[in-house]
């Protein structure tokens, strides 16, 4: 499969998919001295650390490499009667308590005792965190002395002593107050707990979210919540709990001669109205001097007009542009000549024979095909657009004469394969309209475009921009 592959110059590090020796490797050369090593085993070194890589075999399930001062070995872990059971299995080992553990000596806990199920007769416990019950603590009980603290609320225990606090705790936000309660037991309700249960007795035109958020209904305001100084009584009045809108205090009213409305003058807002230029509202009168541009007059009173001039007629509603007045043969314009029946023709034949020809604008030649005979062509644009008639793909490049009349030695862009080739053996013609490329330039692409499948392409090459290693596309 072609990827990019690495050329092994003087100073580069090898990349080889695949790599055969006659002779085994030595140690002191990265390799493991041997040719073969045991099934199923895995390497280790001998005593100099240069001679040739041994194998310890692991054949026995739970087996594990255990060091050793002869060297290391294979072996399993073994459990101890009463405190571990060790379970040795394929590729796995398994270490798990007994059902009876005995333990010879005091156990310390350093972390929190969250599950307490059955405890019988345990001694000394010595705890360093609170010993917290979330299970469930039937007929069982704890001798012996216990350090720490307890959580909870205390109603599942008896026989302590000292009473729990009845005096609310207070603190600096209500999650940290707490409020006592009793049902028979002295418990005790967070103040946050005690805020959700009261939101959510709230009912009505409005409602309290968890949280505290305070929504009001929809459609549940009405005008009797309203004030009265909700109303300014000029454009907004409330009557009988009711909102109006006033009509305009001062009403609007056009002249009818250049503004109109679609009834009467005025608009006071009792009702919709439509406003327009009326039809002949704007005259001459209405145009600024600023109207007319060149070529234009008229504005500041007078009507728009477009003179005439050489060459050019004026009548109702036409412009018309007479060829044949622009037919020169002064000193400046040497022969400027139209052929034709038709000196108004558009497809007339222009001769110019005088020494240089100047465009001042754009030049564009419609026709398909267009000869220049010069010694050197020179052009001052940065790029040159072949192909830019055809909005389809297609081939094109550059023809060198070098054989018969009318064909070349080509430097082309095969669109097919999105790339730059060259046609020298068999010439391309100066009609041709597609390239047979004989040869492909080899590009040097640069690291960041690597991915593109346009330059992932065979004999491209490319080199790493951190240490120069050279590689090719093949």
């Amino acid at each position: 499969m072609a990827s990019w592959k690495k050329v092994i110059v003087s100073g580069s590090q090898a990349e080889l998919s695949t790599l055969t020796l006659d002779t085994a490797l030595p140690v002191a050369q990265g390799g493991i001295g041997a040719t073969s090593i045991t099934d199923k085993a895995v390497l280790i070194s001998q005593d100099s650390g240069t001679d040739a890589i041994g194998s310890v075999a692991l054949t026995t399930n739970g087996q594990l490499i255990i060091g050793g001062a002869d060297g290391p070995a294979a072996a399993t872990i073994t459990g101890t009667s009463d405190e571990i059971t060790v379970t040795n299995g394929a590729n796995s080992v398994t270490l798990s308590l007994p059902d009876d553990v005995t333990i010879g000596q005091d156990l310390t806990i350093t972390r929190d005792v969250t599950s307490i199920v059955d405890i019988n007769d345990m001694r000394d416990i010595v705890a360093s965190r609170n010993i917290t019950n979330s299970g469930s603590v039937a007929d069982s009980h704890i001798t012996g002395s216990m350090t720490g603290s307890f959580t909870g609320d205390g109603s599942g225990l008896s026989g302590v002593a000292g009473s729990f606090p009845t005096t609310p705790e207070t603190g600096v936000s209500h999650d940290a107050l707490k409020f006592n309660v009793s049902d028979g037991a002295t418990k005790f309700i967070s103040g946050s707990n005690f805020a959700e249960y009261l939101f959510g007795k709230v009912s009505g035109d409005a409602a309290v979210a968890a949280g505290g958020a305070l929504t009001i209904a929809a459609n549940s305001v009405e005008g009797t919540m309203l004030n009265t100084n909700s109303a300014d009584t000029s454009t907004i009045e409330l009557s009988s709990d009711t909102l109006s809108v006033l009509k305009v205090p001062n009403a609007l009213t056009v002249d009818n001669a250049t503004i109109q409305l679609n009834s009467g003058t005025t608009f006071d807002g009792s009702g919709a109205k439509t406003i327009a230029i009326k039809d002949g509202g704007v005259d001459a009168d209405a145009l600024a001097a600023a109207v007319a541009g060149n070529g234009l007059t008229g504005g500041g009173g007078s009507a728009l007009a477009v003179g005439a001039g050489t060459g050019i007629d004026v009548s109702s509603n036409a412009i018309a542009v007479d060829v044949s007045d622009f037919m020169a043969n002064g000193s400046n314009n040497r022969v400027l000549t139209a052929t034709g029946t038709d000196a108004q023709n558009a497809e007339a034949n222009l001769t110019f024979d005088g020494t240089t020809l100047t465009v001042n604008g754009n030049l564009e030649v419609a026709g398909t095909q267009t000869t220049v005979n010069s010694t050197n062509l020179l052009i001052e644009d940065r790029f040159i657009l072949l192909n830019s008639g055809s909005t389809a793909s297609g081939d094109g490049g550059f023809l060198v004469g070098s054989g018969s009349a009318y064909s070349a030695s080509a430097f082309v862009f095969d669109d097919s394969e999105d790339r730059w080739g060259v046609q020298i053996d068999t010439q391309l013609g100066s009609t041709a309209a597609t390239s047979i490329p004989e040869a492909y330039t080899s590009l040097y692409v640069l690291n960041a475009n690597t991915g593109s499948a346009t330059y992932n392409v065979k004999g491209n090459i490319r080199i790493d921009d951190s240490n120069e290693d050279i590689y090719i596309y093949s």
